[in-house]
């Protein structure tokens, strides 16, 4: 499959280099919030104050035969480099896109919350997630919309090397390290929407060319499956997906992700939500004397309640969240329970 991606990401490049371009209009959009935090095991520890914002520069155009193209970059939170860029191309053939740190495949995240996501919004929750190739420097291709039955697409994503994690120049070059993680990343998504209201997404990632110390290693690979459906003013989400990653033969290290929820519109300025978040770790270390018996196994769950309220009122949203979180870091030791409490305002431009 990764021999078929390629050619196919190869010959559509080209094509998609040699059309004629015309000049494109650039435009200015994004946010600013505000947050009080206040976090830690007890009322006294991990009180902040913060101010982020998100600025997203886009400009598009058009070719001679009808083809658009796309071009991002972004600011985020306190960075004054860019973090986010993608470059696109779409036309009868579907989409050929260039990506830094950006346009995620993995499909973990469920879209509930009235302020944000659970574990992405406000928590202290280790989460081990899927591979994705959005966190690296990217070459991705999507199929036409409408091509498949039940509003189907797919995308395919490859990233050569795990060590790219900068947003590199046109001309950059960045040395790959002695990765035992692997070293190329190849994922592919399917989505569906069968009925109103209804989109199911589901992903498959792995890793190859890894070099870890041991002389026999392992491909690392994960899955997820994710669900929403929206009627009216409910919203719910589930998604369920594992991951075990690169390791030394005779080792296993692989969770089991879990996560619900659902929000409700009260009006059309308040919504109300409640997520739930599940990181269940295995471990099995690798017998070191041969004829030894089996390795130690180990095994660790973490959980996230997040309850959360918004008020909107034109470009300003309002919101408070609270996080509960047991077992933070996989630990079962003393103090390993967490809270954290967000209220935030943030401004829409």
């Amino acid at each position: 499959m990764k021999k078929i991606t390629k050619i196919l990401v190869s010959t559509l490049f080209v094509s998609f280099l040699s059309l004629p371009l015309q000049a494109g209009e650039l435009t200015v959009t994004g946010g600013a919030t505000a947050t009080i935090t206040q976090g830690g095991s007890n009322q006294h520890t991990g009180k902040q104050v913060g101010v982020a914002n998100e600025l997203a520069f886009s400009a598009s155009g058009e070719l001679d035969n009808g083809y658009t193209w796309s071009y991002v970059t972004e600011l985020d939170g306190t960075s004054t480099i860019t973090d986010d860029v993608a470059l696109t191309i779409s036309g009868d053939m579907g989409t050929i896109g260039f990506f830094a740190n950006e346009s995620q495949l993995r499909a973990e995240d469920i879209s509930v919350g009235a302020v944000g996501v659970g574990k992405d919004y406000a928590s202290t929750m280790t989460w081990k997630e899927g591979y994705d190739v959005s966190t690296y420097g990217n070459i991705q291709y999507h199929t036409p919309a409408g091509l498949l039955p039940f509003g189907g697409q797919v995308k395919v994503g490859y990233a050569p090397s795990i060590s790219n994690t900068n947003v590199n120049s046109a001309k950059g070059n960045e040395a790959n390290g002695n990765e035992n993680l692997g070293r190329s990343l190849t994922q592919v998504q399917l989505s569906a929407a069968p009925i109103d209201g209804l989109t199911i997404k589901g992903d498959l990632a792995t890793t190859s060319g890894q070099t870890g110390v041991a002389a026999d290693t392992e491909d690392g690979i994960s899955g997820n499956i994710q669900l929403n459906y929206a009627m009216g003013p409910i919203k719910i989400g589930y998604a369920q997906g594992a991951v075990q990653e690169a390791v030394a033969s005779g080792e296993l290290a692989y969770y089991e992700n879990k996560s619900y929820g659902i929000s409700f519109g009260v009006n059309e300025n308040v919504t109300i939500s409640y997520n739930y978040d599940e990181s269940d770790k295995n471990q099995r270390v690798a017998v070191t004397e041969a004829g030894g018996t089996a390795g130690t196994k180990t095994n660790t769950k973490s959980e996230q309640d997040t309850y959360q309220i918004a008020y909107t009122m034109g470009g300003m949203t309002i919101g408070y969240s609270m996080a509960e979180v047991s077992n933070t870091a996989y630990s079962n030791a003393a103090n390993s329970d967490t809270t954290v409490n967000i209220l935030s305002v943030a401004m829409s431009f």
